[in-house]
């Protein structure tokens, strides 16, 4: 009797197993499938952002930006452009020209002997909405050619609007031995941790922060149309935001936005060459206690009129004032 009862629970524990292992065979089937149907929907996902965006880059045009699809910088300054423009608000013209380099000004001749002093940033470097003569390196320049300093010198203006801090250092590391400064002066606006927006973004730049292009795609959409555009789900992609937010989440954005500007020092600091940095306030804020961005640069220095978003013929010629002194006083020229 015992014997037919041991043989009975054996079967039942068998007949168990067998009705178990199809279940976690087909759980398992599923799962595999799921991952490849997910590796499947991300690498099509992939495909058609990068498709629809080198449709895009084909069909757009500008005046001054060329797009540079296969280059970190993202965009140049076409060589030789020439354009008069007028500001409506004011009235006011001014005008840039495009060199065979790429950048504003006369053409370069690094074959020279003199001293060259490079001036790398953005706009506020380009001189935005100012005449050539009036822009940061040709005061400078200015300044230092004549009486009572004489200095042989040539400024180059390497500012590209729109451009952030690891753009800028990309443009640096591929002319720093090119041109062979004696000197460089590197502009910071406070926006220059986020991603640029003068032409149309790849799309492994605007997810270049997540894992999952179509995850943080959803998201975004679920933010969108779910909660009115309120960032609720945090999606990760890598858009112009707030920089003061930017900065006080330290995230990844910052972070590689520091390390460019590091990448930059370590730059200069191998060849010997001095960088000298101008961090520039926002403008747009008023210069008094409800100033916000405190912590991104303790000291604001107020070389602009408080209406305007970019620096005027003055704010240049200030500015200019200070590099001259501090190049003479420290003796780095």
């Amino acid at each position: 009797m015992a014997s037919n009862d041991f043989s009975v629970i054996i079967t039942d524990d068998f007949n168990r197993k067998a009705q178990i292992n199809p279940l976690a065979g087909s759980l398992v089937l599923l799962l595999i499938s799921s991952v490849i149907a997910l590796a499947i929907a991300e690498y099509a996902f992939r495909t058609i952002k990068e498709v629809q965006w080198h449709i895009s880059a084909k069909r757009w045009q500008h005046e001054l930006y060329a797009m540079l699809p296969d280059s970190p910088l993202e965009y140049g300054l076409y060589p030789g452009v020439t354009r008069d423009n007028r500001i409506p608000d004011t009235g006011q013209t001014w005008s840039y020209r495009i060199n065979t380099d790429g950048f504003r000004g006369d053409d370069f001749d690094p074959a020279a002997d003199r001293k060259r002093i490079l001036f790398v940033g953005d706009s506020y470097t380009f001189g935005w909405a100012v005449d050539e003569d009036e822009v940061l390196s040709e005061a400078v320049k200015r300044k230092l050619v004549n009486p009572p300093y004489n200095l042989e010198i040539e400024a180059y203006n390497l500012g590209v609007p729109g451009y952030n801090t690891l753009q800028e250092y990309y443009l640096l590391n591929q002319v720093i031995d090119r041109y062979a400064p004696a000197l460089v002066v590197l502009g910071y606006v406070m926006n220059d941790g986020e991603p640029q927006l003068n032409v149309p973004g790849r799309p492994s730049i605007r997810y270049k922060y997540v894992n999952s292009w179509l995850l943080a795609y959803i998201k975004e959409q679920i933010n969108y149309y779910v909660y009115d555009g309120k960032p609720i789900l945090n999606a990760g992609i890598n858009i112009h935001a707030d920089y003061l937010q930017t900065a006080q989440e330290n995230g990844p954005k910052w972070a590689e936005g520091r390390q460019a500007f590091v990448d930059m020092v370590t730059l200069c600091n191998e060849r010997n060459i001095p960088l000298v940095v101008v961090i520039r306030p926002d403008y747009t804020q008023p210069f008094d206690d409800r100033y916000a961005y405190g912590m991104i640069h303790e000291e604001v220095s107020r070389w602009a009129d408080q209406n305007q978003s970019h620096w005027n013929n003055a704010g240049h010629q200030i500015v200019a004032d200070v590099l001259k002194n501090c190049f003479v006083n420290t003796r780095i020229l």
